[in-house]
C-alpha cells in the first residue's frame, strides 16, 4: 500500500472529527487542507460520497450519518427550547457579515423569531418568550447555552463583557460580533423547512437525493463504520451485512491505512478498534470515571450471565434484556462493590442518577436500545469489555 503523508492523514482525521476547520482558529491545519484539497475531495467523495467545501476562511466536509443518533445532538443543550432559540439566533446572524451587535439585540430578535404557535396543532398556542421572572431565568439560561455554542462554533465572537452575566440578570449586556460564517453553517436542503415533515419524511428525501448522486452500498457501510460506534446486522439489509463480511479484508486494510484501526466483525455486529488511543476522535473506553463505570457495569453483566443461578439470560442473537428492576439491582450492586474507588462526583449520585448515567452512555455508544416494552436491550458488543487489572489496557472502540 502507498504510504500517505502524515499531513494528509491528519487532514482526513480533523475533517472527519470536527464540524469544520476555521482559518483564524487553526491556520496551519487550514492551509494543509488547502494544499491537499484535490486529494481530500476525491477521498471523501470516493469512500463516503461526502462533499468537501473549502472557502476563504473555513473548510468542512458535509457529513451525515445513515441514521440519526442521540450522540449527534449538541451535548450542552438540555431541552428542545435550546434548539429553537439556536435557530432563531442563526436567523438573526444571517446577513450580519462581520457587524457588531449587543446581546440585547439578540434578545429582541429571538423574541421576534420565536414561534408563537405550533403547526401540528391549530389550538396549541405557545406563550411569548420572556426574559423576566422564573420562566425568564430558564430562558436566559437557554440563550446563554446557545450563544456559548455559537462562540464555540466560531459563528460569533465576544468583544466586551461576558455572556454568562446575562443569566443572572436580564439587563446585563455584552458586545458581540458576527464572524460571517453563519451562511456556511447549514448545508443546502432540498425541501421547504416550513413544511409539515416528519423525521422519516426528511430522511426519505435525503435518501432519494443521495441516490441521485450515486450513493452506493460501499458508501453507506463506510459512513456507519466511521461515523457511528458500531454497525449491527439488523440496521442494514442481509445482503449489506454479507457484503461487509465478504469484503472485510479490504475494509480492514482501509481502516489500518488511513486511521491505524482494525475492523472487528463480532457475531451480528461490526466495529473499529484501536490499540493505542490517540487524540483523534473519541474512544470507548476512555480514561475517565464515566467509562470506568460502564466497564464495571459490563463486567458485572458478564458475570451474571455466566452464573447459571442468575435470572439474566443471553438471547439467541447475543442480546440481553434488562428490566428496570434488573438495572436497579445491578446499580445497587455496583455501588456496594465498586463505589469505594469512584470519584467524588459519582459517589454523590443517587441510584436514579447512576442508572441514567449508565443508560445515556449505553445509548451514546450504541451498546443498547430501549424496547417497545421499556426494557433495556443490550447488544453483544458489550461482552467485549471486561474490567482488567490496572496495568492492562483495554482496546478503544
Amino acid at each position: 500500500m502507498k504510504k500517505l503523508s502524515q499531513e494528509s492523514l491528519n487532514c482526513i482525521h480533523q475533517l472527519l472529527d470536527n464540524f469544520w476547520v476555521v482559518r483564524k482558529e487553526n491556520p496551519e491545519l487550514f492551509y494543509e487542507i488547502k494544499q491537499n484539497e484535490g486529494f481530500l475531495r476525491d477521498y471523501f467523495k470516493d469512500y463516503f460520497r461526502f462533499k468537501l467545501v473549502v472557502g476563504t476562511n473555513f473548510a468542512k466536509v458535509e457529513k451525515f450519518q445513515v441514521t440519526p443518533q442521540p450522540s449527534t445532538g449538541i451535548l450542552d443543550f438540555k431541552e428542545v427550547k435550546d434548539y429553537i432559540i439556536f435557530y432563531c439566533v442563526l436567523a438573526f446572524l444571517d446577513g450580519k457579515a462581520s457587524k457588531q451587535f449587543t446581546l440585547s439585540d439578540v434578545c429582541q430578535a429571538v423574541v421576534s423569531y420565536y414561534p408563537r404557535s405550533s403547526k401540528r396543532s391549530v389550538n396549541e398556542s405557545l406563550l411569548p418568550l420572556t426574559w423576566k421572572g422564573n420562566e425568564g431565568y430558564r430562558n436566559r439560561l437557554s440563550l446563554v447555552r446557545v450563544l456559548k455554542e455559537a462562540v464555540q462554533r466560531c459563528l460569533i465572537e465576544v468583544i466586551d463583557k461576558n455572556i454568562e452575566d446575562f443569566q443572572e440578570r436580564e439587563t446585563n449586556d455584552a458586545l458581540l460580533r458576527s464572524t460571517g460564517l453563519v451562511k456556511y453553517f447549514m448545508r443546502n436542503i432540498g425541501f421547504n423547512i416550513e413544511g409539515e415533515l416528519t423525521l422519516n419524511d426528511i430522511m426519505l428525501i435525503q435518501e432519494t437525493q443521495e441516490q441521485e448522486l450515486g450513493l452506493e452500498r460501499k458508501h453507506l457501510l463506510y459512513r456507519k463504520l466511521f461515523l457511528e460506534p458500531a454497525l449491527y446486522r439488523h440496521e442494514v439489509s442481509a445482503s449489506d451485512f454479507d457484503y461487509l463480511k465478504q469484503y472485510s479484508r479490504h475494509l480492514n486494510e482501509h481502516a489500518e491505512k488511513y486511521y491505524d484501526m482494525n475492523l472487528d466483525v463480532y457475531g451480528s455486529s461490526a466495529f473499529l478498534v484501536k490499540e493505542n488511543v490517540s487524540t483523534f476522535r473519541r474512544f470507548f473506553p476512555a480514561s475517565n470515571a464515566e467509562s470506568n463505570l460502564l466497564v464495571q457495569f459490563a463486567t458485572l453483566l458478564r458475570l451474571k450471565i455466566i452464573d447459571d443461578n442468575d435470572s439474566l439470560v443471553e438471547q439467541k442473537d447475543g442480546t440481553v434484556l434488562l428490566t428496570n428492576i434488573d438495572l436497579d439491582i445491578m446499580c445497587r450492586q455496583l455501588i456496594d462493590e465498586n463505589s469505594h474507588g469512584w470519584t467524588t462526583g459519582l459517589k454523590s449520585m443517587s441510584i436514579t442518577e447512576i442508572k441514567n448515567k449508565i443508560k445515556n452512555m449505553l445509548f451514546e455508544w450504541k451498546l443498547a436500545e430501549t424496547t417497545h416494552e421499556g426494557d433495556l436491550k443490550l447488544y453483544d458488543v458489550i461482552g467485549r469489555f471486561f474490567e482488567k487489572p490496572k496495568e492492562e489496557n483495554n482496546k478503544g472502540v
